[in-house]
């Protein structure tokens, strides 16, 4: 009797234990962003509005996957306002896709989208040749991903996203690169990098393919940039190191909470292949953001407290870092976006707790120990997080700065040393930031965090940032980000509308 009566749960155990998981969640959407975060914009060849590639964050993880999505600007089907225009309100644009123009594959995806891991931070964008383009991410959900995602621009406009160092399928996740995979095969559990977040091209100088990698029949130098040869003889394309951050420092051993450091991973573009030596020891305290110059790297520190440092310097070819020490001078709990003036004499730091924007001098730039000084501090709206230069000939630069909390696009003047503009209107926690240069003026993109747009704000002049004009908004307004109850992300789990 007792044989009968647990027979049927050992069978039941049985079968539960050897059939695979079921995957239950719901499909990634591909006609909409979810979680909108990096943003980068590709010029058109012909003169036209570009393309801008958009990850999804799936930031409360309800569907499969995160995502990234090419939308041609200029085969909308509501066109965006011609640069300069100023519309009495901003156009907006819910539809990323025109009728008939790329239907769904076999899979059920889209030519220009592909999976992604959830969590995207940064994004970088490499050109490889006439219409092709290879995108880097970081995502820092399960294993610390980098992600590498190829576009390809037919003459005709037609876009195609795929995975580098995939196998033909739509989810790049699976071949991304993991930067925690060192956590189980070593004493110490390092290196690895724990909430992998930015993104940085450095182009790969030399002065013969030896400065290039190994074996160095695989590398070209050509007017002293490296160029690669892809293993299956692919076409050759240019050679950078891909810089990422982290935001969460690493401990040693794992889980312990001690012996906590940061890293700058050096990974190369041509494969994403990592190893122990990939990684830059930097010593205590997380990273978040690189800024390249032609010598330094410029990276931001995350969570100063109780030891961190508020900018590293990293030689590009020894890899050996030096601290600013200004941490010391100017007092904010963290750091965020980081960016140089083009000539390299100023570094602009957004900081957190209190929010404001360092600006500081940069002395011997090129040399073996530049030295920096804080010029100004100013206080910026709630919650600064990105930042990109506008640089004007013979002025100082204008910032574009990125403020979640406040819900603005400012505009930072560096001649006048002062904000000089905020967009209002912008969206949902406005978070990421692209630049589309245009004349003496430029077009910029910011992602919605919570509402799942693209703002579009023109700067038709950037000597009179005071003009700035929000345009247009990208993608399907989703308010159910904020609150759960509004119906526009559907009923149920299940989306409402299409292409």
């Amino acid at each position: 009797m007792r044989v009968s009566r647990w027979w049927p749960v050992v069978v039941w155990l049985s079968i539960s234990t050897a059939c695979p998981a079921i995957d239950v969640s719901l499909p990634t959407p591909m006609d909409r962003f979810y979680f909108p975060a990096a943003l980068a914009h590709v010029d058109a060849a012909d003169g036209g509005d570009g393309v801008l590639l958009v990850t999804s964050a799936n930031f409360d993880k309800r569907f499969s996957s995160g995502a990234m999505v090419a939308v041609n600007l200029d085969t909308l089907p509501t066109r965006l306002p011609a640069f300069g225009a100023n519309p009495p309100s901003p156009v907006q644009v819910p539809l990323l896709r025109g009728p008939g123009q790329g239907g769904p594959q076999g899979d059920g995806g889209f030519a220009d989208s592909v999976l992604i891991a959830p969590f995207a931070g940064q994004m970088a964008v490499l050109p490889l040749g006439a219409g092709r383009f290879r995108a880097y991410v970081a995502t820092r959900s399960e294993f610390q991903r980098v992600h590498g995602v190829d576009l390809e621009v037919a003459a005709d406009g037609a876009l195609s996203l795929s995975c580098f160092n995939g196998d033909g399928g739509r989810n790049c996740g699976e071949a991304a690169t993991s930067l925690t995979q060192f956590e189980q095969t070593t004493m110490s559990g390092l290196p690895r990098a724990p909430g992998v977040f930015g993104v940085a091209l450095r182009a790969r100088a030399c002065s013969t393919s030896v400065d290039c990698g190994s074996p160095e029949t695989e590398y070209s130098c050509v007017a002293s940039r490296c160029v690669s040869t892809p293993t299956d003889g692919g076409r050759q394309e240019p050679a950078s190191d891909v810089l990422v951050t982290h935001i969460a420092q690493a401990d040693s051993p794992l889980g312990s909470g001690t012996n906590l450091r940061g890293y700058l991973v050096r990974l190369p573009s041509e494969s994403l292949a990592v190893s122990q030596e990939r990684f830059l020891d930097l010593g205590p305290g997380a990273t978040h953001a690189v800024a390249v110059g032609s010598r330094w790297n410029f990276v931001s520190g995350r969570f100063l407290n109780p030891s961190g440092n508020l900018i590293r310097l990293v030689d590009a070819s020894s890899g050996q870092f030096l601290s600013s020490g200004l941490e010391s001078t100017f007092r904010v709990a963290e750091a965020r976006g980081i960016a140089l003036s083009s000539d390299e004499r100023r570094v602009y730091l957004i900081g957190r707790n209190p929010d404001a924007l360092l600006v500081a001098g940069v002395d011997d730039p090129t040399g073996p120990a530049p030295r920096l000084q804080v010029v100004r501090g100013n206080p910026l709206p709630a919650g600064p997080n990105e930042l990109a230069v506008l640089s004007r000939p013979g002025r100082g630069d204008l910032l574009a700065i990125t403020c979640t909390t406040a819900g603005v696009l400012a505009l930072y003047d560096d001649e006048v040393g002062e904000v000089a503009a905020e967009v209002p209107g912008v969206g949902v926690q406005p978070f990421g930031l692209t630049v589309d240069r245009r004349g003496k003026g430029a077009r910029l993109f910011v992602s919605n965090f919570q509402d799942g747009r693209v703002a579009v704000i023109d700067v038709v002049d950037l000597d009179q940032p005071r003009n700035a004009r929000l345009v247009a908004h990208l993608g399907q307004q989703q308010l159910c980000l904020v609150r759960p109850s509004d119906p526009s992300c559907g009923d149920g789990g299940v989306l409402d509308g299409g292409m």
